[in-house]
């Protein structure tokens, strides 16, 4: 009796299920019929398998992540809405369980491609299927992983979904993604250094190249000339955008002394430099600035065939105004006369 006082047992038969948590059992209000409690049982079953892999699901319970460096998004029905139906960016949902061995398999090679596509348009999700049944339903899963395209564009519907049946690996993942972002979606703007900030903050950290690109005065190229440079380096970006390696900016050539100096960067404009934090080197292009050969200079420098110099100091990074994508404006020079005060009329 003392047993059944402690689990608060008052009439009898009570059920108590004894689930994830021992020390807190449920009780059972349900049918008493063999279905009823096969049921249950299952439900329970699945309740303490999920609770013990939980964490080694990138985003379950709607945002913890498996690795510190994850980029992957845990969604569930009261986020579904916001994230991926009323985002603009491409984003892939995997539909997984916390038993199902792809599942595992998949998960690794998933948060992989998820710091791969930072910033590139397009992120990856996962729904934990067992917990969130309805959603599960409401997209048509059926087996484990189901993984579904989501198109850019906001204000999307569940019919605007579209399985996806290629290659698991974070080459193929990152590559089906930014396949998508060329389609229906906005291409990532390769970004103007403007200060201190975001130069540091993309730039350190390991395996990362930031390639930095140079460019004429805008009174020597103007704008048109300014953008046809522009569009030569988001071809090269595009190239290697799913290697997650190289990371992209350029600046006005001669705005940034202490960048220019330090990288020896003294030569004119356009030109290109390939700066890595970690190792504390860098090094230049000496060819012509077009896509195929800024192209061949990345590949000679992510197969090892290209010689470094070391850097001697972090260059420091001025904050300037951004360009307001407009031709630039002459400085209106003052007449000789006016700085030294002649006057046509005085005697020499």
């Amino acid at each position: 009796m003392r047993i059944a006082a402690s689990y608060g047992v008052e009439g009898f038969p009570t059920i108590q299920v004894f689930g994830k948590d021992k020390q807190n059992p449920e009780k059972y209000n349900g049918q008493r019929d063999l279905q009823s409690l096969i049921q249950t049982a299952l439900d329970n079953v699945v309740k303490v398998v999920s609770a013990r892999v939980n964490e080694s699901i990138p985003g379950s319970g709607g945002g913890s992540q498996s690795s510190k460096d994850s980029k992957v998004v845990g969604l569930n029905g009261s986020n579904f809405q916001e994230k991926v139906l009323n985002n603009p960016e491409v984003s892939m949902v995997a539909f997984i369980a916390p038993w199902c061995g792809h599942c595992k398999a998949l998960l690794p090679e998933w948060e992989k491609a998820s710091t791969r596509l930072e910033g590139k348009g397009a992120f990856l999700g996962t729904v934990d299927a067992t917990t969130e049944q309805s959603l599960a339903q409401e997209y048509g899963v059926e087996g484990f992983p189901t993984i579904k395209i989501f198109p850019g564009g906001a204000n999307k519907s569940h019919s605007d979904a579209r399985d996806y049946h290629g290659g698991r690996s974070a080459q193929d993942i990152v590559s089906a993604a930014l396949d998508e972002v060329d389609r229906t979606g906005v291409p990532k703007e390769i970004p103007e250094i403007t200060g201190d900030g975001v130069f540091k903050e993309t730039c350190e950290g390991s395996n990362k190249i930031c390639v930095l690109v140079g460019l004429p005065h805008i009174l020597d190229s103007m704008a048109s000339g300014r953008n046809k440079y522009k569009e030569t380096i988001a071809a090269v970006a595009k190239k290697f955008r799913g290697g997650g390696a190289f990371e992209f900016f350029w600046f006005e050539g001669g705005s940034q002394f202490d960048l220019e100096d330090t990288l020896e960067l003294t030569f004119g404009f356009p030109a290109v430099v390939a700066v890595s934090l970690d190792k504390n080197a860098y090094v230049v292009l000496r060819g012509s600035f077009n896509e195929k050969s800024v192209s061949r200079f990345l590949t000679s420098i992510s197969t090892g065939r290209q010689g470094t110099v070391p850097l001697r100091k972090i260059p420091e990074i001025a904050d300037v105004e951004p360009w307001d994508g407009l031709d630039g404006t002459p400085i209106e020079e003052e007449p000789l006369e006016d700085i030294m005060g002649w006057d046509d009329e005085d005697e020499l």
